[in-house]
């Protein structure tokens, strides 16, 4: 069985490969938890493992059995994204959208941690961890290749539409943050006990840079854009945030909880960034000039509430439920939005679990639309080994102006833009 889920995983990281037009403003999706939780349709709250629980609830620590472990989990984040503009027929009409970019990427992150937890006679279980993992990404890697034209004359072989050029733009960064944290369990009634704990996280120092090249390979410029060519970096500095949570059983197979984590903005001087007014959209370039400098970062402040039932009868099944409220407070013009999550885990006869789960998020930017996710996954214990994969998938699609304009393109049409993402894990968590 584990040499089956080692393969399906390998697998599935050929399949697809991508990126994100709005990570360089943004960030990726903040939300990088265990296996087990993603699986379960993201319920990080309640169904995190291992040292996961010191980001997304340290309450839990104090609810760990084994007295020492450690964990070590890889993720592979990617986007397969196609760039499209609209055909239309001699008399004006829309005949279908054409592909033109065809982009891949992947984004690679190792998260690690130990977590051990100790019971004190009249008190209850105390637990502490510690937890590295990237934070988010800005990496976004778009390549377009130019084609020209060119006539021959009848018995010529000769390609009447040549390669002129390449149009890049690259830019690249991964935040990391270490978190420190514990807690503790106590025993409030007979079958009531209250979990509470917290968390500091320290974000690392960061270099992101932007790339923006146009390669031309003859003189002939007439299809490539006039953009100069761009390298800048710059460093965004240390910051911390708190995270506090609670757990509370109201019976053996209830659980309710609720977290906290701070809001904190990460900004260099100088910094620039621009809207474009006629959708509401971030706009790499205005009038041949690239508009991002810099850094203006926020980390969401993020409010979560998360249910759980455990069923026993005949085989074991858990349903989850969880709330996520994740607030920008007006910085970039950015929306507060909601995450909604559903998950399950079934064991069947052979004690082989089965994940899976459904998360569905509101718009962050007015022009977008609300994205769905399909989440699954699995695990196998080998002793005290515990192995576990997971993956994630969602698709969305919106409309956008050319990125690389062509000076006298008098094409008023957006793009249309398909962004597919493809998230996999895998984990190793031993407990002695």
């Amino acid at each position: 069985m584990l040499y089956r889920i080692i393969f399906i995983f390998l697998f599935f990281q050929g399949i697809l490969s991508g990126q994100s037009l709005f990570n360089r403003w943004i960030g990726s999706n903040p939300f990088m938890g265990s296996s087990r939780s993603t699986a379960m349709g993201n319920t990080h709250l309640l169904n995190s493992t291992g040292s996961k629980n010191v980001r997304f609830n340290p309450a839990n620590l104090g609810m760990i059995k084994s007295k020492l472990g450690f964990d070590l989990q890889v993720n592979r984040l990617s986007v397969f994204e196609r760039w499209s503009m609209p055909v239309r027929d001699s008399f004006g009409e829309f005949l279908t959208n054409a592909d033109y970019v065809a982009n891949e990427f992947s984004c690679y992150g190792i998260n690690s941690g130990l977590f051990a937890s100790l019971n004190l006679p009249m008190i209850g279980v105390i637990g502490a961890g510690f937890h590295y993992a990237p934070l988010t990404h800005f990496t976004y890697h778009y390549s377009e290749e130019i084609r020209g034209s060119h006539s021959i004359e009848d018995g010529e072989y000769s390609s009447k539409d040549p390669i002129v050029g390449y149009q890049i733009l690259d830019t690249e960064g991964t935040p990391m943050v270490s978190s420190l944290g514990g807690g503790i369990k106590l025993d409030v009634l007979r079958n009531i006990h209250l979990s509470i704990g917290g968390t500091i996280n320290l974000i690392q120092s960061t270099t992101i840079s932007d790339r923006v090249e146009v390669d031309t390979l003859y003189s002939d410029v007439t299809n490539l854009s006039t953009l100069p060519d761009i390298n800048a970096t710059a460093e965004l500095l240390r910051k911390n945030f708190m995270t506090f949570s609670t757990i509370i059983n109201l019976a053996s197979n209830i659980q309710l909880g609720v977290s906290w984590e701070e809001g904190v903005k990460a900004i260099t001087t100088p910094y620039s960034w621009s809207i474009d007014s006629t959708n509401g959209l971030f706009q790499y370039f205005n009038d041949n000039n690239y508009m991002v400098s810099g850094v203006n970062y926020m980390k969401p402040e993020i409010n979560s509430f998360a249910f759980s039932y455990i069923s026993e009868l005949g085989q074991m099944i858990s349903i989850n439920f969880e709330v996520n409220r994740i607030s920008y407070k007006g910085h970039l013009y950015l929306n507060d939005y909601n995450q909604y999550k559903f998950g399950f885990e079934y064991f069947t006869q052979m004690g082989t679990p089965i994940r899976g789960g459904l998360v569905y998020r509101t718009a962050y930017i007015s022009a977008m639309k609300p994205v769905s996710m399909f989440t699954f996954g699995s695990g196998k214990s080998i002793g005290n080994l515990m192995v576990d994969v997971a993956g994630t998938y969602c698709f969305q699609s919106f409309s956008y102006p050319d990125l690389f304009p062509v000076e006298g393109d008098i094409r008023t049409d957006y793009d249309f833009v398909r962004d597919s993402q493809l998230h996999l894990q895998l984990a190793l968590t031993y407990q002695f």
